[in-house]
């Protein structure tokens, strides 16, 4: 055969293959992987794209060991002989002084505000320095068993005073770290955001998306003669200062019982330390109730017995000092930000009016990742986020809020660990649309590093070998990181 035909052929071939790698697409799998190639039907065949031909090999992130090194983070067994010193360097830096530092926010890695930036910090600051400042932490995984938000409580309680846990549900789904809580077996849980459950009719989870009961849930209230032949239950739950938390976080003298959807008469006992500290009724009404109980000082243990034929629905206990800071952590798994607009929204203004919050922040975007295919889907999902937050923003108007971006995630690209192809661009678009919305926003992908840095919090025992989540070392470096960061902002703020 002649050499040039010959010639001619191969070439031609190689160009028909390289061609090819231009209809080749991005697939992901059940197992959170994705591959390059073809979706037939039900198979999946292999086939690289033209980025993957004409891209070198991912450049390993090196921000991450001098992001780790320069942070300095309190543990539990060190906090109590640092505390000292920390307040001191604390109260250096929010002491009033001529020299001012040099306002150097939305730049990476720092938080980014919206329009007028020193208004929206001096009522940042205002609101940290108030007698109470209320905070609510709603968040994924990534704060479930009150991770990140423990380690930022505890620094902003140091800077401007309070104590206790804040929220925490009666039936624990979670390992709770901030909070010993212990509930009779005949407790059940109802989540808005849970998509296992069926959605209860009347949509009244209260501000923390979830409930606890002590009897299966009624669609319809029961007249009182078929109440008066129910038999009467009784269920108790018992809490305790949790040993493995902050110091500042075993301390309070204020406990709050969040009830509501109650028609039926249910009493309730209290006792502190063992002994009786009251007796009471809760209220038939309905609405959302905050049953209080104030204590001289912290008790060593809490048992509340409740008894009655219907229960009430249960938002959630609350444990917080008489002042200084509050922060409620509100984890989720699985959810995205979309739940909020499902909700009755007069249940949640009740509640919201009585638990007002004067600092909201969201965590979400990371369980949308996975799910994201094309640009398109990035945009849509930010501004269903939006309107969420706007829903909650709505029954607090007074609040001020920050969006936590996703971290970076990792994904097996053709066996290389690997950022998620549309990771970057939607935290862009958070970014954008959240200074739109008159929101600050703190990109946790930055902050680690950007770009394929999660690899490196693996290898470095700082983050799960799921490429996704963090371990405790590392939830508290982020939970440092932010800190400094408002640190420094609300230094430059008379």
């Amino acid at each position: 055969m002649n050499p040039k035909k010959i010639s001619f052929f191969i070439v031609s071939v190689l160009l028909v293959l390289f061609g090819i790698t231009f209809l080749s697409g991005l697939h992901q799998t059940e197992k959170g992987t994705v591959n390059e190639g073809f979706n037939i039907k039900v198979a999946l065949i292999k086939y690289p794209t033209t980025s993957l031909l004409l891209s070198k090999k991912a450049d390993k992130n090196d921000k991450v060991t001098s992001i780790i090194n320069e942070t300095h983070i309190i543990s539990n067994d060190t906090e109590e002989k640092n505390d000292e010193s920390q307040e001191k360097r604390d109260s250096l830096i929010f002491a009033k002084t001529d020299k001012k530092e040099a306002l150097k926010t939305n730049t990476e890695g720092r938080i980014y505000y919206p329009d007028s930036i020193v208004g929206f910090i001096t009522k940042l600051k205002q609101k940290l320095k108030a007698s109470r400042c209320q905070i609510i932490h709603y968040g994924d995984s990534q704060i479930e068993g009150d991770r990140i938000t423990s380690y930022t409580r505890n620094r902003l309680q140091g800077l401007f005073g309070g104590g206790g846990p804040g929220f925490f549900p009666i039936k624990v789904a979670y390992e709770q770290n901030s909070i010993d809580i212990t509930s009779s077996p005949n407790w059940l849980r109802y989540a808005a955001f849970d998509r296992k459950q069926k959605y209860l009719n009347h949509a009244k989870y209260g501000i923390y998306g979830s409930l606890s009961r002590f009897t299966p849930h009624l669609n319809t209230i029961t007249d009182s003669a078929k109440v008066a032949l129910m038999p009467t239950e009784k269920a108790t739950f018992t809490i305790k200062p949790s040993k493995k938390a902050f110091q500042r976080l075993q301390k309070f003298h204020k406990m709050g019982i969040h009830y509501g959807n109650n028609h039926t008469p249910t009493f309730i006992t209290v006792y502190e330390n063992g002994n009786i500290l009251m007796r009471d009724s809760l209220k038939t009404d309905g609405r959302h109730h905050l049953f209080q109980i104030d204590f001289q000082s912290t008790p060593q243990e809490i048992k509340v017995e409740l008894e009655g034929k219907i229960s009430p629905d249960f938002y959630g206990i609350t444990l917080d000092d008489i002042t200084g800071i509050r922060m409620d952590n509100v984890a989720m798994r699985g959810e995205s930000g979309r739940f909020f607009i499902k909700m009755n929204q007069e249940n949640f203004r009740q509640m919201a009016n009585q638990r007002k919050a004067d600092i909201i922040i969201f965590q979400y975007g990371g369980n949308t990742i996975p799910y994201i295919n094309e640009e398109k889907q990035v945009g849509g999902y930010v501004r269903t986020l939006m309107r969420n937050i706007k829903w909650v923003k709505d029954s607090n108007p007074e609040a001020l809020c920050l969006l936590i971006g996703p971290g970076d995630m990792a994904t097996s690209v053709n066996g290389e660990m690997v950022t998620y192809p549309f990771l970057p661009l939607l935290n862009d678009e958070m970014k954008k649309q959240s200074l739109q919305n008159g929101m600050a926003y703190w990109s946790l992908f930055e902050a680690m590093g950007g770009e394929n840095s999660m690899v490196s919090w693996v290898e470095k025992g700082y983050a799960s070998p799921d490429y996704i989540h963090f371990r405790p070392e590392g939830t508290r470096l982020m939970a440092e990181l932010l800190v400094q960061c408002l640190q420094e902002d609300l230094l430059t703020i008379d």
